[in-house]
């Protein structure tokens, strides 16, 4: 589908972002190209600003090092206090529903981050959850297991390794079908936290010039449908971006 809002891009050079190779159907690496939502949100966005941009995906930790390295900006990244101090943030591009998962057998229906106080749970290495979920890990209200994506939880979750998973929504339940676990694992009713995402630049940036044009861009095609239109899309497979 073509946008007629799109304008062709006038920048000589591409800036880059980086996003996760392993988070599905958000943001993941598919044939050695950066794919899901967020690939296609950023595409537009800059397409839509005028600005060349060069979307890489790798592992998470990997792009947080470049971001502080300033070597690119990061999307689809939570806003907590420790990360404003460091980073220049956009307008928001996207909200994220947390889930909490755990097997059939034990499942309580857990409606809040203290409902696992005590209990073993599944995170990705090098990930913020938001300032409240952080906050409760540090305080030992729950031991962290940490693992390098969901597909990696999601495995111990059913070996009964974990008590439970913390993930978003549409990317958890991207797992549990992929793993046949339908019959095993079930996730919370509603969501524990709900996270606004956004496209981050390190504060040391040249870029953050165009912070600006970004954000107008991102307000623009938010007002339209545009963002919306593209995330649907990219779930049903039918994206462009």
């Amino acid at each position: 589908m073509a946008f007629a809002v799109l304008m062709p891009a006038t920048q000589s050079h591409a800036e880059t972002i980086y996003v996760d190779e392993a988070n599905p159907p958000f943001m993941y690496r598919a044939e050695d190209e950066a794919a899901g939502i967020y690939p296609a949100l950023i595409r537009a966005i800059f397409r839509h600003a005028g600005i060349n941009v060069d979307v890489v995906a790798v592992p998470w930790k990997r792009a947080i090092e470049n971001l502080d390295a300033n070597k690119g900006g990061v999307a689809g990244i939570y806003k907590n206090l420790e990360r404003q101090k460091k980073y220049v943030f956009s307008e928001p591009i996207h909200v994220e529903q947390l889930m909490l998962y755990q097997r059939q057998s034990t499942f309580d229906n857990p409606t809040d981050i203290d409902d696992l106080r005590g209990q073993t749970v599944g995170v990705i290495r090098g990930w913020s959850y938001g300032d409240q979920i952080d906050d409760a890990r540090k305080r030992g209200v729950f031991s962290a297991s940490e693992a390098t994506g969901d597909e990696q939880n999601f495995q111990m979750l059913a070996l009964g390794r974990v008590d439970a998973v913390i993930a978003i929504g549409e990317a958890g339940d991207v797992w549990v079908k992929r793993l046949g676990l339908s019959d095993k694992v079930v996730r919370s009713e509603t969501p524990i936290r709900e996270n606004p995402t956004y496209i981050v630049f390190n504060r040391a940036s040249s870029t953050i010039s165009t912070v600006t044009m970004i954000n107008r861009s991102i307000e623009e095609l938010r007002e339209n449908g545009t963002l919306q239109r593209i995330a649907q899309e990219v779930l049903q497979g039918t994206s462009n971006y």
